[in-house]
């Protein structure tokens, strides 16, 4: 099996089920590998299409999505959207194709990219590539999400693979850490005017997150607004507030003022 085959295997065995993309040269056989692997892929007119709806997805599915393209300009054709979604920390493994030799009029600088951006980075190599994939779909869903460009050299995508191919699945709520939540339970507990604003964390499961957030809110009695981001997630409620920020009501504004405890 060759770097792309295990490459395209193991973001699909990772939780990876749709793959946004134009196809060139450089990414044809990662994105035919993971077709073969049960993903599904979208194309795009352009990468800047393509980057987009991949964060997209990613919001409103709470899944973690591919972006395929091709090196230098798809890279650079897609960084708008990549941008974008690096900014509002979405969770999105960007399949970048990489001219290793700098006198290639396709080279540039994938790490500094990712660092100027706010990108998590990793580069495949043929004795960890599984370990590469495992890495980089570990950090894109950890925490507040992260978008992670997987470097994939040209000249390693179709060597062997030197190393055993692990299948088992990342993205396991169960194997997460549990946080301390002692402070906040006593905190809440001393509260009287206490205020939630939910953002991108609670709409990536909506409904769950909205149930939950709902049933805490009404036994501490406390009022929601959200982010632009979340706007509309607690429609209907009675103590919704709408947006917070430069967005906001003078009158959310002022009751968000006056609370004693903001739980963001």
């Amino acid at each position: 099996m060759n770097v792309a085959e295990v490459v395209g295997r193991c973001l699909v065995a990772h939780g990876v089920d749709h793959v946004f993309g134009v196809v060139g040269s450089g990414n044809f056989h990662v994105t035919n590998a993971l077709l073969a692997a049960g993903a599904r892929f979208v194309a795009a007119a352009h990468e800047g299409g393509a980057a987009s709806m991949a964060d997209g997805y990613a919001r409103v599915s709470g899944r973690l999505p591919a972006l395929s393209v091709h090196q230098g300009p798809g890279v650079t054709n897609a960084l708008t959207g990549i941008v974008e979604a690096a900014k509002s920390r979405t969770p999105m493994v960007v399949l970048a194709p990489e001219a290793t030799s700098a006198r290639s009029n396709f080279f540039i600088d994938l790490a500094g990219i990712a660092a100027s951006i706010g990108a998590g980075f990793r580069r495949v190599a043929p004795d960890r590539a599984a370990a590469d994939v495992a890495e980089a779909c570990r950090s894109a869903l950890s925490g507040a999400g992260q978008t992670v460009v997987l470097a994939l050299p040209l000249d390693v995508q179709l060597l062997p693979a030197a190393e055993a191919v692990h299948l088992a699945f990342v993205g396991d709520p169960a194997a997460a850490p549990v946080p301390e939540l002692g402070p906040l339970l006593d905190a809440l507990a001393n509260a009287r005017r206490p205020v939630f604003i939910a953002g991108r964390g609670a709409i990536r499961e909506a409904s769950v997150g909205r149930a939950q957030l709902t049933a805490l809110a009404e036994r501490c009695g406390a009022l929601f607004v959200v982010s632009a981001a979340a706007k509309g997630l607690f429609v209907g409620d009675p103590w919704y507030l709408d947006v917070s920020g430069g967005f906001a009501t003078p009158f959310a504004a002022e009751l968000i003022i006056d609370a004693d405890l903001i739980v963001a």
